[in-house]
């Protein structure tokens, strides 16, 4: 038994030697004069001989210190196991400039590995910089609170373009205080765009950037890749964001102990982004080809044929495909004159698109499928596809192939002979341009004829086809009037379908708990919170708020403890929605189980 077990050991230990090298060296982008930072080198295997470029630009004052840290899981048998050794430098920034830091070099099994190089910037930052934290956040955790040292900016990265060209709208966070999390949120709503979010990662991270001269820590909330829609000035409407600040309370002076014991408090502040003005510019006039696709990019297109020598009535598959950046979402399928002996169907869609800050980039292709009844030789010309091209400021026609298909005889369809029994071939399509006006086509089927002096005027079914549509008619009116005059009372109608539209939202919250999307369940289940309560009573979503809710409830004769169980599962939701730690499917349905319950008992009593 003990064997076996060092064979598992043996085992584990050749996994973790057989991955590959990662030798990472890791710093701050940005720095202060006189602040200090941690350089770290950190490599996923046992090294030696480690070797650093001189730091000539900054003082080096304590270093190297040495760590080690591993990590062993094993998942549905298959294990896995991670170690790594880290080397940190603490380092002081001297002089004002950017600095690069030459890769270091570490001897792994007898081979040497090279790190990453780094640029570090060092700035003459405004205010004070505490030298003994690492993190702007930290350094001013019990701060005044301003629109200085915390504020919210809507980035985009072109404020002139043209219609359809796209450009990125990233949505920022500047800290300079304690920033411990975020509440409530209130997106633009980018009216005159077509707009596709840029995938981010759920959790927020804070990184170094400067700002007018100073340090901040920066987080990303959402970035958007928008295509205008239409010429003139589009404003952006601003972002809000409330943000959640964790200060240390002064005048404890017990040192090691005040933070140990908790003693700090969470301050909210609403931030408020500036509106941003957007100049579109309508595409140029001038040199604008025919029949213009609208297409605003940098495309290509090739084209293809499946076969090129067919039977009569046997398919063919001609495809077109478009591939590049732009807004491909927009594109329709070309026009291709296909012969008039082809019959031809509605061609297929395929969109393979990938949404980065570079745009909206991929590939488009139509297929079309076309069946040639009668035989000979036959030409498909070569299409003509026109985009605009916004870097050049100019149009651009790319052409397709030309192709020659040549079609044999088969089971054309014609007109069968009856006294040779052959098959008398009917008139092409291609042949025949122009029907004289004299030629028409006998009536066949049902005519719908009657006997000569049978009368309809006066019988039965006459006046039941008189009487039955006023009766129905008469009883339209006194329904319709009766739902006019329920529709009226807004209220009435509002209080009835608060319930209905309270459990469609937790519907999709409970979809969204499914796929483990925690930001999207405790979205759906806030917006079920609010609406319903903005139903129920009557009031605009816009008047209601944390504050003022109990005041409301307390009118409608709401017990204290109804209305403390309602405001205690709109705050876990608030804070759940950017908190990394609740979000498992247990948090979620115990969340989701107390919001059906207040919901129900509030229904009860209003």
């Amino acid at each position: 038994m003990k064997r076996f077990g060092f064979i598992i050991l043996l085992f584990i230990a050749s996994i973790a030697y057989s991955q590959d090298v990662e030798f990472k060296a890791s710093a701050p982008s940005v720095v202060a004069i006189g602040e200090q930072f941690r350089l770290s080198y950190t490599v996923n295997k046992s090294a030696s001989n480690l070797k650093v470029p001189t730091f000539e630009e900054f003082e080096l004052l304590m270093g190297p210190n040495t760590s080690q840290s591993s990590s062993f899981s094993m998942i549905n048998g298959k294990t896995t196991q991670s170690v790594s050794f880290i080397y940190t430098y603490l380092m002081l920034g001297m002089k004002e400039g950017t600095y690069k830091i030459p890769p270091a070099t570490i001897i792994v099994d007898g081979k040497q590995y090279k790190s990453n190089e780094l640029t570090i910037q060092v700035i003459k930052d405004n205010e004070n910089i505490d030298s003994s934290n690492d993190q702007v956040g930290q350094q001013n955790g019990s701060a005044a609170i301003t629109e200085n040292n915390l504020f919210v900016k809507v980035d985009v990265s072109k404020r002139n373009l043209y219609v359809g060209e796209s450009m990125v709208a990233t949505i920022k966070v500047y800290s300079r205080v304690g920033l411990s999390n975020f509440g409530r949120t209130k997106f633009p709503t980018f009216t005159g765009f077509l707009s596709e979010d840029i995938p981010t990662p759920q959790r927020i991270e804070l990184v170094r950037e400067t700002y007018n001269g100073q340090i901040y820590d920066v987080g990303v909330i959402r970035k958007v890749l928008l295509f205008p829609q239409q010429t003139g000035e589009i404003i952006i409407e601003p972002f809000e964001l409330e943000c959640i600040v964790r200060q240390r309370l002064a005048g404890g002076g017990n040192g090691f102990f005040d933070d140990f014991f908790g003693n700090y408090r969470d301050v909210r502040a609403m931030r408020r982004s500036k509106p941003v003005t957007i100049i579109v510019k309508s595409l140029p006039q001038n040199n604008k080809p025919v029949g213009f696709s609208g297409t605003v990019g940098n495309i290509t297109m090739s084209t293809s044929l499946s076969v090129d020598t067919v039977n009569a009535n046997d398919a063919i598959t001609y495809k077109v495909t478009f591939q590049g950046t732009g807004n491909l979402k927009l594109m329709q399928a070309p026009s291709v004159n296909f012969p008039l002996d082809f019959e031809t169907y509605t061609p297929k869609e395929s969109r393979n698109m990938d949404i980065t800050e570079a745009g909206l980039s991929g590939s488009v292709s139509f297929e079309y499928i076309v069946i040639p009844r009668y035989s000979g030789d036959y030409n498909i010309p070569a299409i003509r596809y026109s985009y605009f091209d916004p870097k050049t400021d100019s149009y651009k026609t790319i052409l397709g192939k030309e192709y020659m298909i040549h079609v044999r005889k088969g089971a054309e369809k014609g007109l069968a002979n009856k006294n040779s029994g052959g098959i008398v071939q009917s008139f092409k399509k291609e042949d025949i341009r122009q029907v004289g006006a004299d030629i028409r086509y006998l009536k066949s089927g049902n005519l719908g004829l009657k006997e000569k002096g049978v009368q309809f005027f006066g019988t039965l079914s006459y006046w039941l086809a008189l009487l039955i549509p006023a009766f129905l008619f008469v009883v339209g009116i006194l329904l319709n009037s009766q739902r006019i005059k329920a529709n009226a009372d807004v209220a009435r109608v509002k209080n009835r379908t608060a319930t209905k539209m309270a459990r469609k939202r937790l519907k999709l919250a409970v979809l969204a708990m499914k796929d483990h999307n925690a930001e999207l369940f405790y979205d759906e289940v806030l917006k079920a919170l609010w609406g319903y309560m903005s139903y129920k009573l009557n009031i605009d979503r816009a008047e209601l708020n944390r504050d003022n809710i109990n005041d409301i409830l307390m009118r409608k004769n709401i017990i204290d403890e109804l209305i403390k169980d309602f405001i205690v599962v709109l705050d876990t939701c608030e804070y759940a929605r950017y908190a990394p730690d609740i979000n498992s499917v247990r948090e979620m349905d115990k969340v989701y189980m107390q919001s059906i319950e207040v919901i129900t008992k509030l229904d009860k009593n209003l």
